[in-house]
């Protein structure tokens, strides 16, 4: 087995950094509701994030290519991807407010179980119960939170239509100590222990804007986000520049970075547990992880070796990427985007629905959603990255993208008939003919069509199509779900695919007759895989023939050396 030891940085740098993002990356919202932030809240969160990809990207790209900085903006993401996702384990919690039916029970309700059994009456036991505490109040009431220890009422419910004294405050009772309804609305602002977090009233937007934790909390999950799409960006423009007229093995670089994601997620996953006590997942062992991987592809990346093209030039951009083929193309990577957008967002949740429906407490869940990760990781992604820049050298990108959207329609439509949870599995198996295809297919598209010193530009405008797409799915997948429910979204969705990509391949055939004086990508990729197929193997005749020639003339010095006559 030969090694390409030119490109095994590149495949170095993918598996460090997928390795690095794979523990936290996909719990990122199940982070930031543990640290009390509302469902609906998380939602917006991960709606806005996308939308903020087309411009980093762009700029990103834009600032490479002008000032020939590819290493500089290529750190740069790496060095905001760690320190935001180390970060985020030093955020404090966002402030809740504890219901107060967990903290205390209004001794003197007439309904409460510890009321008097004798036949005093609900005014008698109120007026009897008159020490209220007064200096002691947060002693106490923090008391309650840290032990649990007494159930309640909610002290500050809607008394009107109880026989209350008027001015008499409404009194409650820890053991011998009773205390006046202010005190309970004052447990409101004390923090939940990790006991009562589970009873805790999360915040509404409204209120969460007004503490820092919030900000703290958005700051770090926006920049990792911009770090990521900016590495992105990077290392395909880098790693296609590094292949050179090779670009169809574009996916066997790739492939590392899905077996890195997929390793590291399912280790950390499991040291997650292992080091969690009770119910709150503790992440730190994640974030070690996250730490060290990306660390080191710090050192990997500084220590690339790639040329930097020229610089680029504005109009050599526009001209490359203003014409119909080209847009096109934009248009698919969209959709594509926006499918993908949608599976990542709620395929989980579809999982989940079709697992209760089969069985109400199902009892295999975790390990169901934890296959349903590993056969499209490691089955479908990994086998297909491989084979991408065959089959797109053999059939060319147009038909590439065809059979992606085909592969997705397809995909969509069987999880909409699913009714065993368990089929999801062999279904995940066409994650690989539809993402597994479609991904090496834009970024090899991308690096065709893009002019001379713009190929991180390039990237970065198909690379904004993509993930300006996925929000766009999150959103179109949200609407659908809430309109149709999980199973039509999904019809929908795949149905939509399947006639886009009819009309994808008939758009494509016209403009190609109707415009014959433009150049075939598809052409002229299928023209560079092969002359880089033939330069690789004159390089290797040529070496054997300079390993032959050097074993030649080391054997004829070796002859002469004997029969060299010696002197005295």
């Amino acid at each position: 087995m030969n090694i390409d030891w030119k490109m095994f940085p590149m495949k170095l740098h993918y598996f460090l950094r997928f390795a690095g993002t794979g523990p936290l990356t996909p719990f990122l919202p199940v982070i930031a509701e543990q640290k009390g932030v509302p469902l609906e809240v998380v939602g917006l969160i991960w709606t806005v994030l996308p939308f903020i990809s087309p411009v980093t990207k762009t700029l990103a790209g834009a600032i490479a290519d002008c000032l020939r900085a590819h290493r500089v903006v290529f750190l740069g993401g790496v060095v905001l991807m760690f320190s935001a996702l180390t970060g985020l384990y030093w955020i404090p919690d966002m402030p809740t407010r504890c219901s107060n039916n967990t903290l205390v029970r209004d001794f003197a309700h007439p309904q409460s179980p510890v009321a008097s059994q004798d036949s005093r009456t609900y005014e008698e036991d109120r007026m009897n119960l008159s020490t209220t505490l007064t200096s002691r109040d947060s002693a106490l009431l923090q008391d309650i939170v840290d032990t649990g220890t007494l159930g309640v009422l909610n002290g500050s419910e809607d008394r009107s239509n109880d026989n209350d004294a008027p001015g008499i405050s409404p009194v409650y009772s820890l053991g011998n100590d009773t205390f006046s309804n202010h005190s309970v609305a004052a447990a409101g602002t004390l923090p939940c222990s990790s006991s009562e977090r589970t009873h805790a009233v999360n915040r509404s937007a409204g209120e969460l804007a007004g503490h820092y934790e919030f900000w703290m909390l958005f700051l770090c999950l926006m920049l990792q986000y911009l770090g990521h799409v900016t590495v992105i960006t990077m290392q395909e423009t880098v790693c296609f520049q590094m292949l050179g007229k090779a670009r169809h093995k574009y996916g066997e670089q790739r492939l590392w970075g899905t077996l890195g994601w997929g390793l590291s997620a399912v280790v950390s996953g499991a040291l997650v547990d292992w080091y969690s006590v009770g119910s709150q997942k503790d992440y730190w062992p994640a974030h070690v992880i996250t730490a060290v991987f990306l660390l080191v592809d710090l050192v990997v990346v500084a220590r690339l070796k790639f040329s930097v093209p020229d610089k680029m030039s504005p109009a050599a951009v526009h001209g490359a990427l203003w014409r119909p083929q080209v847009l096109l193309i934009l248009v698919s990577t969209v959709v594509v985007g926006t499918t993908c957008g949608m599976l990542w967002t709620f395929q989980l949740l579809l999982v989940k629905h079709v697992a209760l429906l089969w069985h109400p407490q199902f009892p295999h869940l975790k390990l169901l959603l934890g296959l349903v990760m590993g056969v499209q990781c490691f089955l479908a992604e990994t086998p297909f990255f491989f084979l991408a820049g065959r089959i797109i050298k053999r059939i060319g990108h147009v038909h590439a993208f065809f059979v992606s959207l085909v592969g997705f329609a397809v995909r969509l439509c069987v999880y909409a008939a699913i009714t065993n949870p368990w089929c999801f599995l062999p279904a995940d198996l066409l994650h690989g003919i539809s993402f597994g295809i479609a991904y090496p297919s834009i970024t090899s598209y991308a690096n065709s069509v893009s002019p001379k010193g713009a190929a991180a530009t390039t990237q970065a405008i198909f690379g904004a199509a993509f993930f300006g797409g996925t929000g766009l799915g999150g959103l179109v997948g949200g609407w659908l779900f809430k309109i149709m429910g999980g199973w039509w979204a999904f019809l929908s969705m795949g149905v939509f695919d399947g006639v886009y990509a009819l009309v994808f391949l008939a758009l494509y055939t016209l403009i190609s007759r109707q415009c014959p004086g433009h150049v075939s990508h598809d052409e002229g990729n299928r023209a560079a895989c092969e002359e880089a197929d033939r330069e690789a193997v004159v390089a290797e005749e040529a070496d054997f023939e300079e390993v032959q020639l050097v074993d030649n003339l080391t054997k004829a010095s070796e002859d002469t050396s004997r029969t060299r006559p010696q002197t005295t």
